[in-house]
């Protein structure tokens, strides 16, 4: 990619670490942090974020407690960012033996940017709360669905959270996984990474053995 194709990245992403598949981040790491700002007030919620439908990447779907600050702040037609953060983890220098460098993280990453449109009619509301259930369930030999709530606790539920939608402009990623180290530094550090016990360490070193190897 030229320095021109890089520079007009929003998100950082040096053109070695560039992900080819953003969306595909979003949707294997759906909790995400929203980020909206207004009146000089910036304001930052985690919370899980879905396509709308199986079909589309054009919008998402969320919600946030009704509680929340950031839910009475949000206003349809304001522009968002979306992090997803994947598995991260910390790069020991006494790890590579050809490319001797200094430490580094590796981590994948997607930044999706947009704007908003709330949802705060029931019906709406009860699409959202139907779509998390169905994304997240999905893989569950006995998927629940809103119909296994105990009765009246979908609509008691309604008026204490805030549903929205995101028109997607941009989505771009992040899959820095010591890409410019030989193959030979690169399976020394999954070794290293396989050895712990967190479950980023052990993705991360997944995620970097599937890399092409020349």
């Amino acid at each position: 990619m030229s320095t021109s194709a890089a520079a007009a990245r929003v998100m950082y992403s040096p053109s070695a670490f560039a992900a080819a598949d953003p969306i595909a981040i979003v949707k294997k790491y759906p909790f995400a942090h929203l980020i909206t700002a207004v009146d000089g007030q910036t304001y930052a919620t985690p919370t899980p974020i879905f396509f709308e439908t199986d079909d589309t990447t054009a919008t998402l779907v969320g919600h946030l407690t009704r509680i929340n600050p950031h839910a009475d702040a949000l206003q349809s037609g304001q522009r968002v960012l979306a992090v997803f953060p994947g598995p991260h983890t910390y790069i020991s220098a006494s790890w590579y033996k050809t490319l001797l460098t200094v430490p580094t993280w590796d981590y994948v990453s997607a930044q999706l940017r947009g704007h908003i449109e709330l949802i705060d009619d029931d019906e709406g509301q009860i699409k959202v709360l139907r779509r998390v259930a169905q994304v997240l369930e999905r893989d569950n030999e006995h998927p629940w669905t809103l119909e296994q709530a105990p009765p009246g606790k979908v609509q008691q539920l309604l008026p204490r959270i805030r549903s929205f939608r995101i028109t997607v402009e941009r989505i771009e990623g992040v899959t820095k996984l010591n890409q410019t180290h030989p193959a030979s530094d690169r399976l020394l550090i999954i070794q290293q990474l396989l050895a712990r016990q967190d479950s980023d360490s052990r993705e991360i070193a997944r995620l970097m053995a599937s890399l092409p190897t020349t």
